[in-house]
């Protein structure tokens, strides 16, 4: 039986390799004859997760940059191997590795998020002008980020983990996850998670070759350890992350505790 053009045990058309027309259903099909599994494919254009998977019970999803429609054979190859590997793989990385920065510089600058300041509850533009005026007052205006915004909610409902602020290097965006915006969530927490990421910004370096980039490094913790809220944040952050995972998969706002008036009860307890 002679393979269909688009089964992925087809040798490849000539010239193939070089159109940069692999679609995403080609990818899907590809991946999913070499896994032996459903497999799922979506372009998109991000530039610092050039490719993401996705595990499910039913069918592995894969993101990856649309640069991928134009990757050779040894590198789809190396694709398969590393999904059903991961880095136990060496070579399959090795592969990925040279030519994601080989396609890089291509992919052109990244592109800025639409700043979205006001939220129904807390005004980020308020909350960082304050923190550039007094906290950061000594910033240089080149450490200073493009801008912020309250980030967009996901399709992907958070199960165990939950990421409040992010830092974009590249962009200099500063994101801060809408699940603070409501009012169960105080006003200095939303600060604190904002000075982080700011600390972020200020604190950034570019990354060396053959070296990690120091997310939090000493001087981090020191800065951080200094500001006057840390240990309240973070304690009210341990005390309701449950109740912020479920509001963040649920879409439902966290209840507002109103707390109750000891003379009532003293004076029920007295009269009663």
């Amino acid at each position: 039986m002679t393979p269909s053009p688009t089964d992925p045990r087809a040798p490849a058309e000539p010239g193939r390799e070089l159109s940069g027309d692999f679609s995403a259903e080609d990818w899907a099909r590809f991946l999913s004859g070499r896994l032996g599994r459903d497999v799922r494919v979506r372009y998109g254009r991000a530039r610092r997760q050039v490719i993401v998977a996705f595990p499910g019970p039913a069918c592995l999803r894969v993101r990856m940059n649309h640069a991928f429609g134009r990757a050779p054979q040894p590198v789809r190859v190396a694709v398969a191997d590393w999904l059903r590997e991961g880095r136990r793989d060496r070579q399959a990385c090795r592969t990925l590795d040279a030519w994601i920065a080989s396609i890089l510089a291509s992919l052109g600058p990244p592109r800025a998020p639409r700043a979205v300041l006001r939220g129904a509850h807390h005004d980020l533009g308020e909350i960082a002008a304050e923190l550039l005026t007094l906290e950061f007052a000594a910033l240089h205006p080149a450490r200073r980020p493009r801008g912020l915004t309250w980030g967009r909610r996901g399709s992907q409902r958070p199960r165990r983990s939950l990421q409040l602020g992010s830092f974009d290097p590249e962009t200099t965006f500063i994101r801060i996850h809408p699940v603070l915006d409501q009012p169960a969530v105080p006003r200095w927490f939303v600060r604190y998670v904002l000075f982080h990421e700011l600390l972020h910004a200020e604190l950034n370096q570019p990354c060396e070759a053959g070296r990690r980039a120091q997310h939090h490094g000493q001087e981090f913790r020191r800065r951080e350890e200094a500001y006057g809220d840390t240990a309240r944040a973070l304690e009210w952050q341990a005390r309701h992350l449950p109740a912020l995972l479920r509001s963040a998969r649920t879409g439902r706002p966290i209840p507002v505790s109103t707390p109750r008036r000891p003379g009532r009860i003293l004076q029920r307890l007295l009269f009663e």
